[in-house]
């Protein structure tokens, strides 16, 4: 296979729209169920943006990050939904772990289709987790022994609908 195709730009733009219609629906969907997700105070839409910025890097990563940043930018909305509405279920205290994340995701209502490869889900879910939680931990999201704080349970839905809305 060769490295010789170039999409031309409607077919960028098709993309660059599809791609759109599901971060809108993603949002519409986390919005449905946790209450206040779209209510920002100003005084912490910096902290929020930080945050976002982890989910959604707009930097390229170091040369020792590329692998497991890789892992963060494979989780799908399906994925990302089912962490936030877990975090939220679960609350505060709790552990985030990727086993319970990936049952979360299969609990979620309203969406269809599998996992196809559950232990491969799994090892992009664990890799992805270990890529944030230092990061999570920085900016007050998880404790020392990585399990949820109160802000953190606010702000993992928030800066998600704001990485689909923004």
């Amino acid at each position: 296979m060769t490295d010789d195709w170039v999409p031309s730009d409607e077919e960028s733009d098709a993309w660059l729209e599809e791609w759109a219609a599901v971060d809108r629906e993603a949002a519409r969907y986390l919005a449905e169920r946790v209450p206040g997700v779209e209510d920002v105070p100003d005084d912490r839409a910096v902290w929020l943006d930080e945050l976002v910025d982890t989910i959604s890097p707009s930097e390229l990563p170091g040369d020792d990050e590329v692998e497991s940043l890789a892992a963060v930018m494979a989780l799908q909305h399906v994925d990302w939904l089912g962490l936030a509405l877990g975090v939220v279920r679960r609350g505060p205290g709790s552990d985030l772990d990727a086993a319970q994340v990936q049952a979360d995701v299969v609990a979620l209502d309203e969406v269809d289709g599998e996992i196809e490869d559950p232990d491969g889900h799994l090892a992009v879910m664990a890799a992805a987790l270990d890529h944030l939680a230092p990061r999570w931990r920085a900016l007050g999201v998880l404790d020392d022994q990585e399990r949820l704080t109160e802000r953190g349970v606010w702000a993992l839905p928030r800066a998600l609908h704001r990485s689909w809305t923004d």
